[in-house]
């Protein structure tokens, strides 16, 4: 065998002494890739190797395509010895170096099915009536961007699988899709065996659902889960069917989850090679600082509709004396807020005012007499990379009786709204102190890759389903 020295082997020459003990640690070399969420390694041969999990591994954020140099153990699983060579793998003690892949890497050697330039050369067009369908580079860069997401996601799912979170898959037929008073979900019914319809509708989010979980007492999960929202959710960064990365951290608040949205996303931006120069700490900027630095606006003294509408309809041309308390504050923060936003590469705004609480849990300070004050805020933050939104999270509203007013509330403005009485039930046995946030994955990937739209990380976008006179494309 070709040996680099007696410790240092490839992956190969390793693999075939593994019966060899009078080296117990030995040194190798190889590249990253993720099947199925495993980690394994590759080197020259292109054969791929597992590594068995190590707590040491849990301190390093490996991504696909890394070439790695490390010291190692081949050890054998007793209990399989009757399959053969398959009860060995390597167990990765020390990494010695990292060389980080900054360009776009498969795992395996799997052919394509489509054929690459070279192949394409040797084709005679005369004689294959369907080489049109590969010569434009549209379909390749279409598949190059749909490869990139899936390692996102699976690049997502072991971020918090590292990190302990314990991933659940929650249902899409629901009983309710959310209770948000601007969010319109997908109805549909169940037909039981006495022909009795149910009233079914298809989830916005799986908020519902999760936190059912987190009554049962864990304390960590998340899920990448569809989510559905009608009513006209079609636009550059809205499909009405879409991937939603939501997590919970009991016993957590609003920067905890603050941490890992950034975190998460700057490991996605080098994993996918991102241009974008991302801040090593985004600002956070309260809502009620922004109103009074940009506006000159306290709204703590304006919660009353009429007086905010006196002080702010010399503000934008746009308010209107038919406006609610929630038009007046929208109008302000888009055309006036937001603009300052867009200069932020990314940041985080924190504590919205109480009218905009869906299910975050209202503010409270402690006075100087040692009073627990309420203030007229919610523990509420959205992100935003470089001026789109990407996320909703909240220090979680626990109380079941203001859940039932905010509900009753809700149903005043939009009575199809409908409850998940086993969500009311979950909030009456005790949801636990905890912060969670919905991010709208597909919509920071192409962000990240510069992308004008989510719809082209879609192998089908949603209205590419219809023919163009049927459907409002604009």
């Amino acid at each position: 065998m070709n040996l680099k020295s007696k410790r240092h082997l490839t992956l190969q020459n390793l693999f075939e002494l593994k019966r060899i003990s009078s080296i117990q640690e030995r040194v190798s070399s190889g590249r990253v890739f993720y099947k199925e969420n495993i980690l394994g390694l590759t080197d020259e041969t292109g054969i791929l190797w597992p590594i068995g999990k190590h707590d040491y591994l849990l301190t390093y954020t490996l991504n696909s395509g890394d070439w790695i140099s490390f010291k190692c153990k081949i050890n054998k699983i007793e209990e399989l010895s009757n399959i053969g060579d398959e009860n060995y793998f390597f167990q990765i003690n020390e990494i010695i170096d990292v060389v980080e892949n900054k360009s776009e890497w498969i795992n395996s050697k799997l052919d394509s099915p489509l054929p690459n330039e070279k192949e394409l050369q040797k084709l005679v067009i005369s004689t294959h009536p369907f080489i049109s369908n590969f010569l434009p580079n549209k379909t390749k860069k279409r598949f190059q961007l749909l490869n990139k997401r899936n390692r996102a996601l699976e690049r997502t799912y072991s971020f918090f699988k590292n990190r302990g979170f314990f991933n659940i898959e929650t249902p899409t037929l629901v009983p309710s899709g959310g209770v948000e008073v601007y969010l319109n979900s997908f109805n549909t019914s169940y037909i039981d065996h006495r022909n009795k319809p149910w009233p079914i509708q298809l989830p916005t989010s799986p908020e519902f659902a999760l936190k059912k979980i987190l009554t049962e007492g864990v304390e960590k999960i998340f899920q990448l889960s569809r989510a559905y929202r009608n009513n006209g959710e079609v636009a550059k960064f809205h499909e009405p069917e879409f991937i939603m990365l939501e997590w919970y951290r009991a016993n957590a608040n609003l920067s905890d989850i603050m941490e890992d949205t950034q975190n998460l996303v700057n490991v996605l931006a080098e994993l996918l090679g991102s241009t974008k120069d991302l801040p090593k700490q985004w600002p956070v900027f309260r809502v009620d600082d922004l109103f009074k630095k940009q506006l000159n606006l306290n709204l703590d003294h304006l919660q009353d509709r009429d007086q905010f509408y006196e002080q702010a309809k010399n503000l934008s041309h746009s308010i209107t004396i038919k406006d609610d308390w929630d038009t007046i504050f929208y109008k302000l923060f888009m055309e006036k807020i937001e603009p300052f936003l867009f200069t932020q590469k990314a940041c985080f705004v924190s504590h919205y005012p109480i009218q905009m609480c869906a299910l975050a849990s209202q503010e409270k300070i402690k006075a100087a007499d040692g009073k627990i004050l309420k203030k007229p805020y919610v523990e509420r933050m959205e992100a935003y990379l470089f001026g789109t939104e990407i996320c909703n999270g909240y220090f979680e509203l626990n109380d079941s009786n203001i859940f039932q007013e905010r509900f009753a509330t809700t149903q005043k403005l939009r009575p199809d709204v409908l409850m998940d009485f086993g969500f009311k039930n979950a909030m009456l046995f005790g949801l636990p102190n905890c912060a969670g946030n919905a991010l709208g994955i597909d919509r920071v990937i192409a962000i990240l890759l510069d992308l004008d739209n989510i719809s082209s990380l879609y192998p089908i976008p949603f209205l590419s389903q219809f023919p163009p006179d049927t459907v409002a494309w604009e």
